[in-house]
């Protein structure tokens, strides 16, 4: 699946996406545990799941975009794998919406925050954590 991607590139691009997914989830699970101490807890548990899927939605994008930008790949194949990405992760997003309306153990507008935590995540680490680790940091160089 490399192609002609350098290895530095890719090994930065991987670090970069698991920052981000266990940014993202641990902002999940904390926000959880703090909600659910407070005595809510299919608010929790509601933002947890959409935690767990919106990491999910994130790995199955962040392997994807390799093989999108590989060299020598056509626009016509390109676009066709990018289709069908982007519907299995819609797929992907539903299922925790669905299961929220259908159960009560899950808060549902809980859930649609947890479904927006890697882009939290994706804000915390360019706007609060860039200065702390200098306009570049050596994991997530031009990621």
């Amino acid at each position: 699946m490399n192609g002609d991607i350098p290895h530095e590139t890719l090994q930065a691009y991987w670090g970069y996406r698991s920052r981000l997914a266990r940014g993202g989830f641990t902002m999940a699970v904390a926000g959880g545990l703090v909600i659910y101490g407070l005595g809510y807890p299919a608010v929790a548990k509601g933002l947890v799941l959409g935690g767990l899927f919106s990491v999910l939605n994130l790995v199955i994008m962040a392997h994807v975009l390799p093989y999108l930008v590989r060299a020598g790949i056509t626009k016509k194949k390109a676009t066709s794998v990018a289709m069908l990405s982007f519907t299995v992760r819609l797929g992907v997003i539903a299922i925790p919406l669905l299961v929220a309306m259908k159960s009560r153990n899950f808060q549902f507008w809980a859930v649609v925050v947890g479904l927006f935590t890697v882009q939290a995540a994706v804000f915390a680490d360019h706007i609060l954590m860039r200065p702390w680790r200098g306009a570049r940091s050596s994991a997530g160089e031009g990621y």
